[in-house]
């Protein structure tokens, strides 16, 4: 993380400059959500690891991943075009702060909530989303686009 460093040292205005620029690298949707939402909180409900290979396309695969926001609405984000897919998952780090080794809700969490993330560009084409789960995993992905939309409303 470049601006939410932990949580004594977010530079948030820094960021939202930051974010600000990128946001025509997006289409419509994905833009108007990232410039006025985000998952904070939002439920990891799965993640899908697509090999879309067929011999001619460069860098095939794609990961999608649902999140249930607090809401009860469903999302899913889609990055295209990966180059680096990094999650370093460990349930044993997902513990209380007074309690060191007491995992949280004694495990049934799983993966848990999306606490904060950034997108950095790392070229004129790819970019780089850094996410960081409630669990203490992050997730780091290289890819050319994020797409996300609305899977289902709140009724």
């Amino acid at each position: 993380m470049k601006y939410l460093i932990d949580e004594d040292h977010w530079d948030l205005e820094g960021y939202a400059e930051e974010k600000e620029k990128l946001l025509n690298r997006f289409n419509k949707g994905t833009a108007i959500f990232l410039k006025n939402n985000s998952f904070h909180d939002g439920k990891v409900v799965s993640i899908n690891i697509l090999n879309k290979e067929n011999g001619q396309t460069k860098d095939p695969t794609v990961i999608k991943m649902l999140i249930e926001q607090y809401s009860g609405e469903l999302y899913e984000i889609q990055w295209i075009n990966v180059r680096k897919f990094f999650m370093d998952y460990d349930i044993t780090r997902n513990v209380y702060s007074n309690l060191p080794y007491k995992i949280v809700d004694g495990g049934k969490r799983g993966l848990d909530e999306w606490g904060y993330d950034e997108i950095l560009p790392l070229s004129k084409k790819k970019l780089q989303h850094e996410i960081l789960l409630f669990s203490q995993t992050t997730v780091i992905i290289h890819c050319s686009a994020i797409k996300i939309r609305k899977i289902k409303d709140v009724n």
